[in-house]
């Protein structure tokens, strides 16, 4: 096995490893936009802000942008471009004159 096939083995395996977790985090939403919409319905015009209704808008929205960043990152891990391949095996180069 080449090291150029291992490096792509190793990335999309890593690349899996993001995509279970963002599945999991998915598993989440559902609670958040309940919670979420439950304090939206309880909230009063006298408060302009409430504490609760905020809190959940902050978590369910930090929590889609994980998602997002995760399958992003699992792209662009899968496709195993020049970047990701430097990342898992450095160059011949860096190799000989460390070494």
């Amino acid at each position: 096995m080449s090291r150029k096939e291992i490096v792509l083995l190793v990335s999309r395996a890593f690349a899996l490893l993001l995509i279970s977790w963002a599945f999991v985090e998915v598993t989440y939403l559902p609670e958040r936009l309940f919670a979420l919409s439950h304090h939206l319905s309880q909230s009063s015009v006298l408060v302009a802000n409430d504490y609760w209704s905020r809190y959940y808008s902050i978590i369910t929205l930090f929590l889609v942008l994980r998602m997002l960043a995760l399958f992003v990152a699992a792209a662009l891990f899968w496709s195993c471009g020049p970047r990701v391949e430097a990342l898992f095996s450095p160059q011949q180069e860096n190799r000989e004159a460390s070494g």
